[in-house]
């Protein structure tokens, strides 16, 4: 079976962002947890070029931070849907999820602070990095890493979620 995003977003779930299929990314996932939940927490159950296909539209922010995630070698599923969310980048096994927060998505601090508070009761560990963090690169003069490797590299340190941690 092919998925391709096509159609409007769930206005109920993300208002404003109509980049995505919010149902359809929803069976896919609905499908393919069992398989993500089989493996180790620093193993990919599906092909992380699959989102590659547009399934999954990101942001510019997000993919920025995609970029960061895979030179970690770290398994993380993007726009993955957890108890009526969409975390911008989560590893189930492992429980943790990443947030990019651009500044017309999250101008509701207190709303972020009562979602990340509902994900952590059910065992989340959320990260948040702004999107003005995800544009910065490795600087070539200094050798100072970007704010989002530098977050990426504790992360994998903490949850053992890179594929270089076998």
């Amino acid at each position: 079976m092919g998925w391709r995003a096509t159609g409007k977003a769930n206005s109920t779930t993300n208002e404003g962002d109509e980049m995505n299929n919010w149902q359809l990314i929803r069976e896919f996932y609905d499908m393919m947890n069992p398989a993500i939940l089989k493996e180790k927490s620093n193993e990919w159950a599906i092909d992380p070029y699959a989102w590659d296909t547009g399934l999954v539209t990101m942001t510019p922010i997000e993919s920025w931070f995609w970029q960061d995630i895979r030179q970690a070698n770290a398994v993380f599923y993007p726009q993955y849907p957890v108890a009526g969310f969409f975390l911008d980048f989560a590893n189930p096994v492992a429980k943790v999820g990443i947030e990019c927060d651009g500044h017309d998505y999250h101008l509701d601090k207190e709303k972020d602070r009562a979602r990340d508070q509902k994900l952590q009761a059910l065992g989340w560990t959320i990260y948040r990095i702004t999107g003005a963090e995800c544009r910065v690169e490795f600087d070539d003069e200094t050798r100072e890493y970007s704010p989002g490797q530098k977050l990426m590299k504790r992360i994998c340190d903490n949850h053992k979620v890179s594929r270089f941690n076998q």
